[in-house]
């Protein structure tokens, strides 16, 4: 029956998002993972008679200055609602739609648009580092469709460690994400053999489905929608970098395997044989590592020494696969030598605005150059349609560590919706984000979710008759929970007053004061960054978040697993 009051409507929904696409360049903050639910929690019910309202919840990447909140028709793009929350911190946040503009019968989809002031107008900035979460990446992979519901979400491929071996899903905050680890190994409680050193590097398709190589196995895997896994190739010989491009009959998969480049046209097919894959390339004097296309179809390839994932870099290269193959070593394009790229991993690339040609598109990638020089980090390289190509510094590893520590010669990179480079780096295990250079004093971007909401037919909003929303006291779950390094703490308040929000130690010791003012009825958030009153991160452990307001008094216990 909810399926009646929750519809995913691709048509509606991308021809809201293609409007809104010029207007999002070059943003930095966004709302994504948007949902609709009762404000208990539970699926909305359509209802707004009844006085509960519609709870609209959603994570924000970064802190925002202003955050307005669209309830818009999908019928003719006409506004019904609009909430004004003003600042807001990054993290979980909710709002509550009361029906005001509501009618009876029609479906709609929540627009949020969030805006902050510009970091830089003429550097990458660093805006968020998780610290030391015990991340073991080999890949990572944002959702940056609007449609799908997924939107937002960092999917990554973590083998081993204390977060365990499978594909590991965090938050658009950077938080983790429940479930956390999804599709996971044999060695974590799963029913999944990835072998050693695996999964490694990962791409999504156009479906949302996840694609990561078992570099000792030989296999391509698909972790499905419902992560489920299925072995697309086997047989493959050290398979490494993947990329995928097209959907339905044209979807088509390239993998970089030993010393060659293949590329298999799988379509609809669930499986696919190497010997049924073309040979794009067959090098002699070094192995591919990553792949990626650019939007004209020409082919860049991170190059290293040997097949193990540590070894020495051998440059990146540039070939043109639309004439004679297989290309060989010395068909480039051009090439950069490991004295620009030292140990080149993960590429990536910017597409710009012109999809079907590679004029505005910019290659990054990211980099280990070893002890005592500071290039490690992420570049970029200038003009990819010049024979004379050369690398830009973006950003090293003074700046995410503030002294010469080592980059992971595995570490990846994405972007996410806004353009933001999420930063998996491996060998301290921190995430970070990093924002592009602005234009002009603010950026925006605007966010549509991938769910609409159908008002019940059987209910007219009239029957409120002007009278208020209720709201009751309440305590939520932290989320994420378990958490590290921070988390966020959602709370409600019946009637206004002095709030009063404290952590404390199982053993009763205060350990911060989040929170001690005055304020208005309604829902709340506040994070928790896992420190005390100095400053100082807290050991791991179980924390308890006791709230005060008028005469209402709860508490919950937390976990902090780092």
């Amino acid at each position: 029956m909810m399926k009646n009051f929750f519809q995913v409507c691709s048509l509606v929904l991308l021809g809201f998002i293609l409007v809104f696409e010029s207007s999002n360049a070059l943003a930095n903050v966004y709302a994504s993972q948007i949902k609709v639910s009762n404000p208990d929690g539970s699926a909305f019910d359509g209802k707004f008679s009844d006085g509960t309202g519609a709870r609209i919840s959603f994570f924000l990447n970064d802190d925002a200055s202003a955050v307005n909140v669209r309830i818009k028709d999908t019928e003719n793009g006409s506004i019904a609602a609009e909430i004004v929350a003003g600042a807001m911190s990054r993290g979980l946040h909710s709002v509550t739609w009361d029906g005001t503009g509501a009618e009876a019968g029609k479906r709609y989809v929540i627009e949020i648009t969030a805006e902050q002031p510009n970091k830089s107008n003429t550097d990458w900035t660093l805006f968020y580092d998780s610290g030391d979460i015990n991340i073991f990446t080999r890949g990572v992979a944002v959702v940056t469709d609007q449609t799908d519901p997924n939107f937002g979400l960092i999917f990554t491929a973590n083998d081993g460690g204390p977060l365990g071996t499978g594909i590991a899903i965090y938050n658009p905050d950077g938080g983790f994400h429940n479930p956390f680890l999804v599709a996971a190994d044999i060695t974590s409680s799963g029913t999944i053999d990835y072998g050693t050193d695996a999964p490694l590097f990962t791409i999504l398709d156009q479906q949302g489905r996840l694609y990561v190589t078992l570099k000792d196995k030989g296999q391509v895997m698909r972790i499905n929608r419902d992560f489920s896994t299925d072995v697309i190739i086997d047989g493959l010989s050290f398979p490494k970098g993947i990329y995928v491009k097209g959907e339905g009959e044209d979807f088509t998969i390239y993998v970089a395997s030993n010393r060659t480049i293949l590329r298999g046209k799988i379509g609809t097919a669930n499986s696919l044989s190497p010997s049924a894959m073309d040979t794009l390339a067959v090098f002699s004097g070094f192995f591919p590592h990553q792949i990626i296309l650019d939007d004209e179809g020409f082919l860049y390839t991170t190059l290293r020494q040997d097949n193990a994932l540590g070894s020495d870099g051998m440059g990146i290269r540039k070939y043109d696969i639309s004439g004679t193959l297989p290309v060989t070593d010395d068909d480039a394009q051009w090439f950069l030598g490991a004295e620009k790229t030292f140990i080149a991993n993960d590429l990536l690339l910017d597409r710009g605005a012109d999809k079907n040609s590679a004029v505005d598109d910019i290659l990054y990638y990211v980099t280990r150059a070893g002890e005592n020089f500071d290039q490690d980090g992420i570049w970029r390289i200038d003009d990819i349609n010049s024979f004379f190509a050369d690398t830009v510094r973006i950003m090293t590893e003074n700046t995410f560590y503030r002294d010469d520590i080592n980059v992971q010669a595995r570490a990846t990179i994405d972007f996410d919706a806004a353009g933001n480079i999420v930063f998996m780096e491996n060998a301290n295990e921190h995430i970070f984000f990093l924002s592009p250079p602005g234009q002009g004093p603010t950026n925006s971007f605007t966010s549509t979710s991938a769910e609409t909401l159908t008002v019940s037919p059987s209910v007219r909003v009239e029957d409120r008759a002007g009278t208020a929303v209720p709201v009751s006291y309440r305590l939520e779950q932290n989320y994420p929970n378990p958490f590290n390094p921070s988390t966020t703490i959602s709370y409600a308040l019946a009637k206004p007053g002095v709030t009063v929000l404290k952590i404390y130690d199982v053993l009763g010791k205060e350990v911060r004061l989040l929170l001690d003012e005055y304020q208005a009825t309604g829902e709340h958030t506040v994070q928790w960054d896992g420190k005390d009153h100095s400053g100082r991160s807290v050991v791991s452990g179980v924390y308890i978040v006791t709230i005060e307001s008028g005469t209402f008094r709860a508490s919950r216990r937390m976990t902090l697993a780092k």
